[in-house]
């Protein structure tokens, strides 16, 4: 087959090697990779010595379309996607209709086939009462299940004898369930105590969002995954005697799966303190130490994914906690960003390149099973490529980004690493910093095996 575009010059990343070479491309897939150019392809691009790594695979974010859409939606959300080197997004399902059932997920799938610059997955939602219906969610394509083990967002806590239901469920037909873990009576107690003082200081986030909340939770849910047998993840680790434990019983055989987002390793309690409803999320930012424990724990490989929990708000929607951090909701930006924090951890020599191709796109297209086309540079995949420049160096500011929030939580923050080229199935829709794709290019996906 004549190949339609080659990429000559590469430094060509997997989790294992780099090499160099030409990438050669037709019908949107790899059709080889060869050491020099040849034949002639339709189109050469010339990477020019840059290194070429798999597209990411984003399993966490909220783009908040349809119902939602002052906050973000998929135009503006993907598009932010293409501009941080992320070629498959895989949204939850705390849209408007909540995606519980298959016939919510297919309206959902149908509604955002022209609305996506990039490729897109679906989870399905957890609650009390939709058990029957998680089958039917696998059946029509969900990539996973998304739950809570605490009131937030208004989701419905799940307690731990409605997880072994579930999970016994999700075994049986062989899905995935990823889970955010946070223990609902301590951070009800913690609340009520903090606003009987009358606390509106930004640091009660964290003694309300405890640490010890989200230990016990984190590691019930593990518990559980290991004695019914079921595919479980948990949602952003921020803390890496968690991330241990959850190591621990993968070593033990449970099919178990750690996340975790840059603000865990970018950002501490400082600057909760001095930023406020801007870095209001949860689990909340911990201390240094902390955040060097993950970086830590992502060079030794503990870590199976970094996603983004991209989940932004329009800037006055947080200013109304500036004067009481209880008004804020949570939430922040960080799609765009996600992976260019990786690259500055490999200039600053923290991790590696190869790490960053396992952390943000091979492990994913494992764990939600898209593993035969995505997360890869191999002869019959996706060609979803980005090229990176780990010399480029920036500052981040509010007006570069794509994000309809419009602010970034790391306002001056200094970068080394960038992407300057993503590219989805043999399309360029990101080059040097400006978004060229267009909607609709992007498509729906699931599992083919």
């Amino acid at each position: 087959m004549r190949a339609e575009l080659a990429i000559k010059n590469c430094r060509i990343v997997d989790s294992r090697m780099t090499c160099e070479g030409v990438i050669h491309i037709s019908g949107g897939k790899i059709i080889g990779i060869t050491r020099s150019l040849q034949g002639a392809p339709g189109e050469v691009i010339d990477a020019d010595g840059l290194f070429v790594l798999p597209g990411a695979i984003d399993g966490h974010v909220h783009m908040m379309d349809p119902g939602y859409t002052d906050r973000e939606d998929f135009i503006t959300g993907t598009g932010a996607a293409a501009r941080g080197g992320v070629t498959t997004v895989i949204d939850h399902h705390r849209t408007e209709p909540q995606v519980y059932s298959a016939k919510e997920l297919k309206g959902k799938r149908d509604y955002l086939s022209e609305r996506s610059l990039v490729d897109f997955g679906l989870l399905g939602g957890l609650k009390l009462t939709n058990r029957k219906d998680l089958r039917g969610m696998w059946e029509a394509g969900a990539l996973g299940m998304k739950g809570f083990t605490c009131e937030v967002h208004g989701a419905e806590p799940l307690s731990a004898g409605d997880l072994a239901g579930i999970f016994e469920e999700i075994k049986s037909f062989g899905g995935v369930a990823l889970i955010h873990a946070e223990d609902d009576s301590i951070l009800k107690h913690n609340e009520k105590k903090l606003r009987e003082s009358g606390r509106k200081d930004y640091l009660s986030v964290s003694e309300w969002r405890s640490r010890e909340a989200e230990a016990m939770a984190v590691k019930q849910v593990i518990d559980l995954a290991e004695a019914t047998g079921a595919r479980v993840g948990i949602a952003h680790v921020s803390l890496p005697e968690l991330v241990d434990y959850i190591w621990s019983a993968k070593g033990r055989g449970a099919l178990v799966y750690s996340e975790t987002c840059p603000q865990y390793f970018t950002l501490t309690v400082e600057d909760l303190e001095e930023k406020g409803p801007f870095n209001k999320f949860t689990p909340p930012p911990r201390t240094r130490e902390d955040a060097d424990g993950i970086w830590r724990s992502l060079r030794m490989n503990k870590i199976d994914m970094v996603n983004t929990d991209h989940c932004p708000f329009p800037r006055e929607e947080k200013e109304k906690g500036l004067d009481d951090i209880w008004e804020a909701p949570f939430g922040i930006p960080g799609i765009e960003t996600t992976t260019r924090f990786l690259l500055d951890g490999v200039a600053r020599g923290l991790i590696s390149i190869n790490q960053v191709v396992r952390l943000r796109g091979e492990n994913s297209s494992l764990i939600y099973g898209l593993d035969d086309r995505k997360g890869f540079i191999q002869v019959g995949y996706d060609a979803d490529l980005i090229f990176v420049d780990l010399e480029r160096e920036a500052v981040l500011e509010d007006k570069e980004v794509v994000s309809k929030c419009k602010w970034t939580p790391y306002p001056g923050k200094k970068i080394r690493g960038d992407v300057v080229l993503t590219m989805v199935r043999g399309k360029v829709v990101m080059k040097d910093g400006e978004v060229v794709g267009s909607p609709g290019w992007g498509e729906f996906v699931t599992r083919s095996h």
